[in-house]
């Protein structure tokens, strides 16, 4: 008789028992689904090689300890994580070490995650690689700069760095002396200029090299022209004492970068006869300027005569 009124009494009303129990039971998985929970799992070690280069042994699982609300922890037991690591090109030795910081591995997780990273086991990896060579090599320019008319290139072209260096497998780097630029051709420039251009790494196959690029500048300036008239002829010596020249003065035109041949002066140019014989004749006029400008003398010859020597008789017509 007990029995059965306990039975009663618990199916009396059973849904509202039920739904009651079940609301208890939902109530408690949320209220500990907000307390701190502190876990661990595995991430991978993804390690990006440079090319041609091989890990001699597969890097090792990394155990992640992390922390933070349950609900938050549920969701990341169903991702698979890992941690990227780039080794750099210009690496030559056979193994690197990796630092793994627990505020980097908290990057890596979704975005709006609640949770802290607590350790990174291990801290510190070491990789071991294959062996390789390097090498320093000149760097040639393909350069080419085209100016417009009226325009000079002042100095040619400047190079920013000269070497490369190489790495790779020694057989490989045996067989290289140098690397070019890309071939390029620079146009409408003026004034001061520089450009970046790339290193070509076609020939190379795998092996690498830094750096990948590098600085061309130069100058171009305007050419200039000016005509400096009575310019005196001389001998290479001083001025012609033992000859009669005619005519004794020269207009003489000189060409070159805009504020050189603006600066110029009367006494920046030589007007030199080249006399060959000693008793005269037609002698070649040659004129003497700074570097970098040209000039010509017009006429660009003239008749010398020694003094008291009588003149050349007159050409009968």
């Amino acid at each position: 008789m007990a029995r059965t009124s306990l039975f009663q009494f618990l199916t009396r009303n059973w849904p509202i028992k039920g739904a009651a129990l079940f609301l208890a039971l939902m109530l408690y998985v949320a209220v500990q689904l907000q307390q701190p929970v502190t876990t661990s799992f595995d991430v991978a070690l993804n390690v990006q090689l440079p090319p041609g280069r091989a890990l001699v042994q597969k890097p090792p699982k990394v155990r992640v300890q992390i922390s933070g609300k349950g609900s938050q922890i549920l969701k990341l037991r169903s991702l698979a994580g890992d941690i990227t690591r780039r080794i750099p090109d210009t690496l030559t030795s056979s193994t690197y070490l990796i630092h793994l910081d627990p505020t980097e591995v908290e990057l890596a997780l979704p975005k709006g995650a609640d949770v802290r990273v607590m350790e990174v086991r291990p801290s510190e990896i070491t990789l071991a690689l294959d062996s390789v060579a390097r090498k320093d090599v000149r760097i040639v320019s393909l350069v080419t700069v085209t100016v417009d008319s009226g325009q000079f290139l002042h100095g040619g072209l400047s190079m920013t760095p000269t070497m490369a260096r190489l790495v790779g497998p020694e057989k490989a780097l045996e067989a290289i002396d140098s690397v070019t630029t890309v071939q390029t051709e620079i146009t409408s420039v003026s004034g001061e200029f520089a450009r970046i251009v790339p290193i070509d790494t076609t020939p190379l196959g795998i092996v690498r090299l830094v750096p990948k690029q590098v600085t061309v500048s130069g100058t171009v300036g305007v050419i200039a022209e000016r005509t400096f008239a009575g310019l005196l002829v001389e001998s290479g010596a001083g001025a012609i004492t033992s000859y009669i020249v005619t005519p004794s003065r020269v207009s003489v035109s000189v060409r070159g970068p805009e504020e050189r041949v603006q600066n110029l002066t009367r006494d920046s140019l030589r007007v030199v006869a080249q006399i060959t014989g000693s008793a005269g004749g037609v002698a070649r006029i040659r004129v003497i300027a700074p570097r970098g400008i040209t000039a010509r003398a017009t006429p660009d010859s003239v008749t010398v005569r020694r003094r008291g020597a009588p003149p050349p008789p007159a050409r009968r017509g």
